[in-house]
């Protein structure tokens, strides 16, 4: 589904407009130049990029000789800048040294704007802590000040983090507040842009009425202001719920609204991601011949404007069809080309990577070589200005040698004490330093693993399933082997997924591994329709914390216990209660099905490797069976108190 796109980081400046007027009267004339021009980058913003950049550079030129404040104005320009071109270090960087040139200045609204940027940066990175930690920040300067274009974005940036998080409920909770802002003035871009995010929720929710309900209005706004520009994610947004509510021909209509308002406007990358959503539309009606002339419009347009991650996705559209119509060849081309695509995207994502990795590393030893020689000659002016005092205070009188003998003194405490903690805060920096490479080094595995190991996976899938569609196997022996290898492979993506998803976080939240629970329940749910699952979690459990490693112990164990129940039980219900009993955690699976001989089966992989995982967490596991159920309990002592 297409944005209405990020405003970004630039409409929040102008919030805090009425206060800086307020103080104008103390400005020079640059300094009035400098604001004044500053306020324009709303409107920069919604030009092309390299218009940004000499807003940016202009803006540079304007505050080099000004206060912190006015340099930090270029310095948020030149971050919002660099992050629309998805140059993310840079960006970070420009919104720290901004931050470092307010660390003395009382103008919050600022830093609000820095805070907004740090927040953008880390949702982008995907540290959703980091990211709501700084987005709240940013929330509570704009509320204090009563900066209503700072609220309303900022809330639906936090909105978009949880959205990317997966949690339902707080992205709602936020994309309302963002909206609720400018209930009167829902022409206001900040209203549009959470809306649509808003509707966005709810179709990937499975809730088509009510995000139909909120494209509706969002279309009659555009509509109203005579904006086809903002109309048309509304539109986009629409056909997609009528193409996965199954409304066919409603999709097809509102796809080809959608292509003549882009036409018109002439943005070649939107035209091209109609196209191939149109391709997808047909492919599932069946006409591959007319899909197949929309993904290759999609395609040709994406390379003549050198998009390549739209590129893939058409690419990719393209061999799906190819294998709906039966053309193996072709699909199988398609598909290889994918491969070849993805590959290339990763390795320029890498080396771009590495360039602005570097171009941060020069730009710190610059910084640091500038800072050392400054301290450098504050030491050299303190030494010549302590030589002149005791030379003063020696030709004064022999009276006040006593009294420049103790000055000389406490100087020296103060510069021992001041050593010491220079020492200490090295040893803090350097501890932090340590932290920090070992989480980069997680994530690159996670990376690695994702990039890597997930799209060999998929290739193996991809190659099974054409063996079995280019050839006739009437060998069914053979047929079940392929079979197998597909499922296994499916598994251990799957797998795979849990795995990074653990590696991803320092720590794992039991409100996030609640989460995680009910998705595996949902699905199998789907697999056994004909068993009942409960699960009940204790509310008061949702800030408690757990290791990425215990917590992944902790979710492999209820996997393991309930697939035991499902594959073996005959049981119609499968229920999972996890709560707090006193001080101690404690977890059960139960089933009503025929039960089995713990005696026969207690030294079963299964069960052994489910004890294992809870010993490391510190706890134990029993197992009781009878024939009227099974029921394992799990209990971790003194969790609870945590």
């Amino acid at each position: 589904m297409k944005n209405l796109g990020i405003i970004g980081l630039v409409l929040l400046i102008f919030g805090c407009q009425q206060k800086t007027a307020s103080k104008a009267t103390g400005f020079t004339a640059n300094q009035k130049a400098v604001i004044a021009e500053f306020r324009r980058m709303k409107d920069v913003s919604k030009l092309p990029v390299d218009s940004m950049s000499v807003f940016a550079g202009k803006l540079e030129s304007m505050t080099k000789s000004e206060q912190n404040e006015f340099k930090a104005m270029a310095l948020i320009a030149r971050g919002s800048e660099q992050m629309n071109r998805a140059q993310y270090e840079l960006g970070y960087k420009s919104f720290e040294n901004a931050m470092r040139l307010l660390k003395n200045s009382d103008t919050d609204t600022l830093k609000g704007r820095v805070r907004t940027g740090f927040g953008n940066y880390y949702k982008q990175t995907g540290d959703y802590p980091k990211a709501l930690n700084n987005l709240l920040e940013a929330l509570r300067i704009f509320e204090t000040h009563g900066d209503l274009r700072g609220m309303s974005m900022t809330n639906g940036n936090i909105g978009q983090v949880y959205m990317q998080k997966n949690d339902i409920a707080l992205a709602k909770e936020h994309l309302r507040k963002a909206m609720d802002v400018y209930a009167n003035q829902k022409w206001q871009p900040t209203y549009l842009n959470a809306a649509h995010t808003l509707a966005n929720v709810h179709g990937i929710s499975g809730e088509y009425p009510e995000a139909l309900r909120i494209d509706e209005e969002g279309i009659r706004i555009s509509d109203s202001i005579k904006s086809p520009k903002l109309k048309v994610p509304f539109l986009d947004n629409k056909a997609m719920c009528h193409l996965f509510g199954g409304r066919l021909d409603s999709a097809e209509f509102y796809f080809n609204e959608t292509l003549k308002i882009d036409l018109v406007i002439g943005d070649d990358k939107q035209i091209a991601d109609t196209y191939s959503n149109l391709a997808s539309l047909e492919s599932k009606k069946g006409n591959f011949a007319k899909a197949e002339r929309y993904a290759l419009k999609s395609i040709s347009m994406l390379e003549t404007i050198n998009n390549q991650v739209n590129l893939i996705k058409s690419v990719e559209i393209l061999g799906e069809l190819y294998q709906g119509w039966g053309k193996y060849p072709q699909a199988l081309a398609a598909k290889n080309r994918y491969l070849d695509l993805y590959k290339t995207l990763m390795n320029e994502k890498r080396e771009a990577a590495m360039a602005e990795f570097k171009i941060v590393h020069e730009t710190e030893k610059k910084e640091k070589i500038i800072a050392q020689n400054h301290l450098q000659l504050l030491k050299k002016e303190k030494e010549v200005h302590r030589r002149n005092n005791l030379i003063g205070v020696i030709s004064l009188a022999a009276l006040f040698i006593g009294l420049v003998g103790f000055f000389i003194y406490r100087q020296q405490r103060l510069r021992n004490r001041q050593m010491e903690q220079e020492h200490e805060l090295k040893t803090a920096i350097a501890q932090i330093e340590t932290q920090n490479k070992l989480q980069e080094q997680r994530l690159e595995i996670s990376r690695d693993l994702h990039d890597n190991i997930g799209a060999q996976l998929t290739f193996i899938i991809s190659s099974v399933d054409n063996l079995r569609y280019a050839f006739d196997l009437k060998d069914s022996r053979l047929e079940q082997k392929l079979n197998s290898i597909n499922n296994f492979t499916k598994s251990t993506i799957v797998e795979l997924r849990d795995t990074i998803w653990a590696m991803d976080m320092a720590e794992i939240a039991l409100e996030d591994l609640r989460i995680r629970i009910f998705n595996f329940i949902e699905k199998a749910r789907g697999a056994k329709e004909d068993i009942e699952f409960e699960f009940n979690i204790d509310e008061r459990l949702d800030n408690l914390r757990l290791t990425s490693v215990g917590g992944m112990n902790l979710y492999r164990s209820v996997q393991e216990g309930v697939n035991n129940a499902m594959k073996y039980s005959n049981a119609t219900k499968i229920a999972i209660y996890i709560a707090c009993k006193q001080d101690d955690l404690q977890l059960r699976i139960e089933d009503n099905g025929v039960g089995f001989d713990t005696a026969l089966t207690s030294k079963g992989s299964g069960l052994v490797n489910m004890k294992k995982r809870i010993a490391a967490l510190g706890g134990f596991l029993s197992l009781e069976s009878s024939g009227s159920g099974t029921r394992i309990t799990i209990e971790i002592p003194g969790f609870c108190k945590k």
